[in-house]
Parts: C-alpha cells; sequence; structure tokens
C-alpha cells in the first residue's frame, strides 16, 4: 500500500502522542551488540562508505568490533518506517537520518535530546556546523538531529548531448535553459529518445528552483504563501508547457528522485536539477553511460547570468527514543560528525555541513563542483518552513500543479487553489 507525505507525516503525530519521553541525562548501561542498525536513503550510505576517499565508519568499526547494517529507503519511505519503529516499545533502528522538511515538535518526542550528549561528550568543532542547519532540527530547544548532509541544488546537463546538439557553452539563463530543453528533445541515431529535461516529482523541491528563478515563492520564512504570485504561476505554466510538448517524459508525474538520477545516467534526459552530489552518480563510470560527460553549475535566475537562491534541504542523524545502544549511537555520530570524515564524505558526494570542508585540496580534486556548491550556499534557501501540516501542504502542490499539467485547470487557477488550501494549515503567526 502507497503511504503518502501526508499519511507518512500521520503516524510521526500519532507516534509523537504515545512514544515515551526519553531521558538523556540517564544513560543505561548497555552491553555491546554484534551491530548496529542505521535506517537513511541510500545516497548517505553511499557518502559514508564511499570509494572515493574512503569509508568513515571502517576505523571505527574496526575499534569498536561492531558491524553496521544499512537499511535503506525512498526519501518518503524512510521517514515513515522510523517514525513507526520510534512508536514502539523498542524499536530496530540505531541511528535514524532524518529530513528537516519531514520534522516538526510534533515528532520531537520520538527521538532523544543530542543536546545533552553533545554537553556530556562534544563533537569536535560542533560550532562550525551552520547555526541555520542546527536550528532546522531543533525544535523548543530540543536538538533531535545532528546535520549531517545539506542537498542543495545545482543545474546539471548532459555535455554530449549539447555538443551533437551544435551548443558551444551550457545555458546561462533560465531562458537559454528552456531554449535547450525543447531543442534536446528528440531522438538520437541509436534509436534511444531523449526528453530535454527531467523533473522530479517527489514534492516542491525541484519545482521551488523555477520559481525562485521567476523571482517568486512558495510559502516564506514567515509563513506567507506566494503561490498564486507572477513568479509561481510562471513556474507552473513551464511544467505545463513542457509536459504538453514532450520535453518531459510522459511518466513524469511518478518520477522520484530515483527515476530522475536513472534518466541523467540512462542518457533519457539531457538536462535537471538536483544536488550538486549527484555529480558522482552522474559521472560513476560503473552505472553511468556518460561518465564525465555530466556537468553541473548554479541555477540561473530569468534574464540574468546571477545565480537563483538554491533549495537546500538538510538530513540529519538522530537516535530514536526507543533505540537499544543509545551510547554507541552517539559515538558513531560524533565519528560520522568529525572535521575529517565531513571532508571525507564530501569527497564521495556529500554536501558538507562544515564550510572548511570546501576548501580542503582533497574534496577540489574529488568533487570539482564543490566551488559552485560553496557559492550556492550563499543564499540556499530550505524548500519551506517547518510546520506541523507540511507534509500535507506538499501534497496539495503536487496535487494541483498535475491538474494544470493535465489540462484540468489553467495554471493560475491551479496556484490560486493551492492557496486556499494551503493557507488554512498554516501557523498563526
Amino acid at each position: 500500500m502507497h503511504i503518502t507525505r501526508r499519511r507518512a507525516a500521520g503516524l510521526g503525530l500519532m507516534a509523537g502522542l504515545v512514544a515515551p519521553l526519553a531521558s538523556p541525562a540517564i544513560l543505561r548501561a548497555q552491553s555491546k551488540p554484534a551491530k548496529l542498525t542505521i535506517m537513511s536513503h541510500a545516497v548517505h550510505r553511499a557518502v559514508a562508505t564511499g570509494a572515493k576517499a574512503g569509508d568513515s565508519t571502517a576505523e571505527w568499526r574496526q575499534r569498536q568490533g561492531i558491524e553496521l547494517e544499512w537499511i535503506t529507503f525512498s526519501v518518503e519511505g524512510v521517514h515513515e518506517r522510523v517514525y513507526r519503529e520510534a512508536s514502539l516499545g523498542e524499536g530496530a533502528a540505531d541511528i535514524a537520518f532524518i529530513l528537516e522538511r519531514f520534522g516538526g515538535p510534533h515528532i520531537a518526542g520520538l527521538f532523544e535530546d543530542l543536546g545533552a550528549y553533545q554537553k556530556r561528550d562534544p563533537i569536535e568543532a560542533f560550532d562550525e556546523i551552520g547555526a541555520g542547519m542546527r536550528a532546522a532540527h531543533t525544535y523548543r530547544g530540543k536538538l533531535i538531529g545532528i546535520p549531517y548532509r545539506h542537498a542543495t541544488h545545482g543545474f546539471f546537463f548532459n555535455k554530449l548531448f549539447l555538443r551533437e546538439a551544435g551548443f558551444t557553452q551550457p545555458p546561462t539563463t533560465l531562458e537559454e535553459i528552456i531554449a535547450y530543453a525543447e531543442k534536446l528533445t528528440f531522438t538520437r541515431s541509436d534509436g534511444a529518445r531523449v526528453n530535454g529535461y527531467a523533473l522530479s516529482m517527489d514534492d516542491p523541491s525541484a519545482m521551488v528552483d523555477l520559481i525562485r528563478a521567476y523571482g517568486g515563492e512558495f510559502i516564506t520564512p514567515d509563513y506567507k504563501i506566494l503561490c498564486d504570485e507572477p513568479g509561481s504561476v510562471k513556474a507552473a505554466t513551464l511544467v505545463r508547457d513542457w509536459y504538453r510538448k514532450g520535453v518531459l517524459a510522459r511518466n513524469t508525474m511518478t518520477f522520484k528522485t530515483e527515476e530522475v538520477i536513472t534518466a541523467m545516467q540512462q542518457g533519457r534526459a539531457a538536462m535537471t536539477n538536483q544536488p550538486f552530489g549527484r555529480f558522482v552518480n552522474y559521472n560513476d563510470p560503473k552505472l553511468s553511460k556518460f561518465p564525465g560527460e555530466i556537468e553541473v553549475v548554479n541555477f540561473p535566475m530569468s534574464g540574468s547570468t546571477a545565480a537563483a537562491p538554491a533549495k537546500t534541504s538538510v538530513w540529519a542523524m538522530a537516535i530514536p527514543s526507543n533505540a537499544r545502544n543509545k551510547e554507541l549511537s552517539w559515538s558513531l555520530i560524533k565519528e560520522l560528525s568529525s572535521r575529517r570524515n565531513t571532508i571525507r564524505a564530501a569527497a564521495n558526494g556529500n554536501g558538507p555541513v562544515r564550510p572548511s570542508a570546501y576548501d580542503d585540496p582533497e574534496v577540489r580534486k574529488l568533487a570539482p563542483y564543490s566551488e559552485a556548491e560553496k557559492r550556492a550556499l550563499a543564499d540556499a534557501r530550505l524548500v519551506l518552513p517547518g510546520f506541523e501540516h507540511v507534509a500535507k501542504a506538499m501534497d496539495i502542490y503536487m496535487e494541483e500543479l498535475q491538474k494544470a499539467m493535465l489540462g484540468q485547470a489553467e495554471p493560475l487557477q491551479a496556484m490560486k487553489n493551492v492557496k486556499a488550501r494551503i493557507e488554512p494549515l498554516l501557523p498563526k503567526t
């Protein structure tokens, strides 16, 4: 049975009501287990244990004599499973990776207050991790997650496809992206069909790049909803037109992050906007048909070569309150959060939460996009501010956007519908 973001958030809320609050000041003695279980998205395992810069967990596992079991899910799926496990008397997860927009005060009771752990056994140079990233997982003074990865968007393109189409440089404005996307919707000489653009439809994350490129916004940090204003309507109209023209694949509405990755790796799409770290996936000779041909730059504004404010998200490591091995879980979180391992994960394709990682020569060598990503972070914004009904709000936006794409509503009307449905859900400030 498919679980929507709305239902996943509901599970978290229900679990928050029934899960016992942990007392982090009293850490019970624990016998050492044979393994720790981590629930995450596959990308977290890839950047923590990747081959390029080495396995960040190897030395810890050797010291502790403990193995790690990674159980990975889709972005939505990991939260559904984690919230469900965390509501039990004793859960299966020792560490859970959670994304800020699936959080909120209503799920804070499911997780340990890691501020207490930090005071007792601190992470190296913890203050270097951005205050905004830490705040994304802090609810009423309770820090429930240690930031591990920021997923900040860049603009990707297949250089081979551009050359074949006669382009001598990548697009530098939103208008050029639109023109390129139409020309790059074609059939190659080998019969392979290429769509000019691939767009993730998990949630509004990919759309907010287009909205902001048009100078608009979805929901402001102070909970004003602007989706019926020109920037947002133009973005919805563009996507509607791309769908009609075949620039987007016919099955775009089912596209999640994994489908976009595959489309770029297999050459079924020419361009996309995704986290900078996808550069590793797209250029991996074991997985991609186009290693060395996928480039990433900053996403441009409409009518300007200036970079648009990029979408960012913050993944953090949390310890469920019903976890069995909390001290060992914190020990591993400390290990993964060290300066050395932040650099190592960045070289493996992670968005580093420590700015100093971008200055490391090895990161610059193994992650050649690091300078562009560092620029993007200067003006990056969360998809939308956190609030209790955020999952429902994202579902509403995607429902109405797809109606516009299918011709069931004009883009302006669809965005008015979004506003009318979401506004009552927003916190009253």
